[in-house]
């Protein structure tokens, strides 16, 4: 028992040493480093791709500090299919505060699609706007941008549900824009399937309510999903949107709900 409260004590203090440690980090890149960048790399593809490299790095880092400190432990199936990923949707799904986190630290190259108060934030605008991300401002024109960047052979992160999920269910609704991007670029959607246990980070839940064992986080990297099958046999876009958000959300619910390749079985 005493031996079990240490662990938990130590996990606590992690758990906020981590998040402290991405904040003064984010300040101290976002307000050395990328200004920087922006001086002395003047030709904007470079810079993108810098700041890009430089966001995935520091993800990388931030994973495998909160791994060194005992918070979480991580394991992925299917890397390979994104070594060279070029032109595809990348779809994952939502369960946990860190999944943009673990995303981007396995894509050196991603683009990503950030909200206006990560756009407008002090302490962030730098780094999203030095790699460039599609700003979402609510607009239909979000679209046509993430569609000509997935044309133009950039793959695109997306989380088609919005939001985090709560601790009581494994899947949102997914919102049609993931689908209406796809539609108007016609590009292959990958799936990435994202599995948290013991559930933790979830929405609304506060980062001192930590698990009573360190947490495994789970990524499986699916094959690429028949968009233009779809696009095809479709009579207008809007159609083949919701052909595609079914595809999608009914994929992420066999997985979720189905059993797990062995080697995402939790410790």
């Amino acid at each position: 028992m005493l031996l079990q409260r240490l662990d938990y004590l130590r996990r606590l203090i992690g758990t906020g040493l981590s998040f402290v440690l991405f904040g003064i980090g984010g300040v101290a890149i976002g307000v050395l480093v990328f200004p920087a960048i922006r001086i002395l790399c003047r030709d904007n593809v470079l810079r993108r791709e810098r700041a890009r490299w430089l966001i995935h790095k520091s993800f990388a880092l931030h994973l495998g500090t909160m791994k060194f400190l005992g918070v979480l432990d991580y394991r992925i199936v299917g890397l390979e299919r994104l070594r060279n990923s070029h032109g595809e949707l990348i779809v994952a799904n939502h369960p946990t505060l860190v999944d943009v986190v673990f995303l981007i630290s396995q894509l050196p190259h991603a683009d990503c699609i950030v909200k206006a108060r990560l756009w407008n934030n002090p302490f962030t605008r730098g780094p999203v706007r030095a790699a460039d991300y599609v700003l979402n401002d609510g607009t239909p024109n979000v679209v046509d941008v993430c569609a000509e960047r997935l044309k133009g052979g950039a793959s695109l992160v997306i989380f088609p549900e919005g939001t985090r999920t709560t601790r009581d269910s494994s899947l949102n609704e997914f919102q049609r824009g993931a689908a209406n991007i796809a539609a108007r670029a016609g590009v292959p959607c990958r799936p990435i399937v994202i599995r948290c246990v013991p559930s933790t980070l979830t929405k609304n839940e506060k980062w001192y309510h930590i698990p009573a064992r360190r947490f495994l986080l789970t990524m499986e990297v699916g094959e690429v999903l028949p968009v233009k099958e779809l696009l095809a046999r479709a009579a207008n876009s809007s159609i083949a949107a919701r052909r595609i958000n079914d595809m999608l959300h009914t994929y992420f619910s066999d997985r979720l709900a189905g059993a797990r390749p062995a080697l995402l079985q939790a410790p």
